[in-house]
């Protein structure tokens, strides 16, 4: 067998590459609502991180199932100056039932705000289209992750992607991918939200502004 035939292309890396551009994009987010006195999800900050922990540590840092290229691991970079080395900092230690009050709250204001956006006829249909096909695109596919009971909504100012996973791990591996495959010219300061059902699956609730 052909040595050459061994290695990864970039076309095998891109998802992985992704992944590690949205680990930045999402903690600067995160970082930007708590800045403005929202205090976002602590929980949500604290899986997160553990996602990325458990990504950067598969097969002692090489590609594994859903693991990052060697020398693409999404903590490789992290520190003191970078967003995604500032997630274990935020982290604070809540009871669970803080922990559901919190996401309950956080759902409610962001459901809020997308209740007050006005409806966009013209060009919402075509933004949702785009999203939808992000899902089933070739970058997506790569990843092997695929939510269920999908629904996409766009108005004026925001669109709203829901999904649900049968575990909480593939909905927050999924979402970090998403996010940046969607690109930066139609989404932006994205808020996720994950909501445990009574069946054990997760549901993974984007909240974004679309890009001007």
């Amino acid at each position: 067998m052909n040595a050459e035939h061994d290695k990864p292309t970039f076309k095998d890396r891109l998802p992985w590459i992704i992944a590690a551009v949205a680990v930045v994009a999402l903690a600067a987010n995160l970082l930007w609502d708590r800045k403005g006195g929202d205090g976002g999800d602590d929980k949500t900050i604290a899986q997160l991180t553990e996602r990325l922990d458990a990504l950067e540590a598969d097969d002692g840092g090489g590609a594994g199932r859903r693991g990052l290229p060697p020398g693409m691991s999404p903590g490789s970079n992290r520190g003191s100056g970078d967003p995604a080395g500032m997630l274990g900092a935020m982290r604070e230690q809540k009871t669970p039932q803080q922990i559901e009050a919190e996401r309950e709250r956080q759902l409610r204001e962001l459901e809020a705000q997308f209740a007050r956006d006005a409806a966009d006829p013209a060009t919402g249909p075509k933004t949702e289209n785009t999203l939808v096909e992000t899902i089933s695109g070739e970058t997506m596919a790569g990843t092997g992750l695929k939510p269920n009971d999908v629904d996409i909504a766009c108005k004026k100012n925001s669109c709203r992607i829901v999904g649900t996973f049968d575990k909480m791990g593939d909905a927050q591996d999924w979402s970090l991918f998403y996010i940046t495959a969607a690109g930066g010219n139609v989404l932006s300061q994205t808020r996720m939200v994950f909501v445990p059902k009574p069946n054990g699956a997760t549901e993974v609730r984007i909240y974004s502004a679309r890009a001007k």
